[in-house]
């Protein structure tokens, strides 16, 4: 239990980490402030979380110690996993947040070196500072009923954005294709998150052709 609730905070904070990334670099880049986020509520961009989460597994099961390996391994993780969340964010829901094609080295105009490299030193960086010393504070503590208690909202509130957010997303994907809906549910749905509103959500979210 005790490392389940750390691995899931961890992957929170470190998912709040990439958001506030991604938002500063959007300011200091185009000079203007834009919501760099994954989910609907919450301001975080779980691609990061789980990176981060994965390098720290991935560095305690191989023992890793050297600040070159441990780029490395965030260097490998970070490309991989910014790929498959390329790849699944254009097919199941029609868009993306991020293209490379105009980069050298890239693959599929989802991943390039040189990001690669800055998410690997990045990596590298949070994994002596954040990463592994939070790990290492949390599995010290001792369990009490209200950090419990805290972790099952923490999880509950965490789902219930992801299904929210995925379903709002999907849908956009259908009103896109004149995909008509006509039962109470979805009516909700096209009322309260539609494309005006997503759009405010994820600016950087690109439709593709239909």
């Amino acid at each position: 239990m005790h490392k389940v609730i750390s691995y899931f905070w961890l992957f929170l904070i470190g998912s709040f980490v990439g958001f506030l990334m991604e938002t500063i670099w959007c300011l200091l880049k185009n000079k203007r402030f834009e919501w760099r986020k994954s989910l609907i509520y919450e301001p975080i961009i779980p691609i990061y979380g789980l990176s981060g989460l994965i390098i720290l597994l991935v560095c305690n099961y191989l023992k890793v110690n050297t600040t070159f390996q441990i780029f490395l391994v965030g260097f490998v993780i970070s490309t991989i996993i910014e790929y498959i969340a390329s790849f699944l964010q254009e097919k199941l829901f029609g868009t993306i947040s991020w293209d490379y094609s105009e980069f050298p080295l890239n693959l599929g105009g989802r991943v390039n070196f040189l990001y690669s490299v800055l998410f690997g030193l990045a990596a590298t960086i949070s994994y002596k500072s954040i990463l592994y010393p939070i790990n290492e504070y949390f599995l010290s503590i001792n369990l009490t009923s209200t950090i419990i208690t805290l972790f099952v909202i923490s999880v509950i509130f965490f789902i219930n954005d992801v299904i929210i957010s995925m379903i709002a997303a999907f849908r956009m994907k259908e009103r896109g294709k004149n995909i008509k809906r006509t039962s109470y549910f979805w009516h909700l749905i096209d009322n309260k998150y539609n494309d005006d509103y997503l759009k405010k959500i994820y600016p950087n979210a690109i439709v593709l052709d239909k």
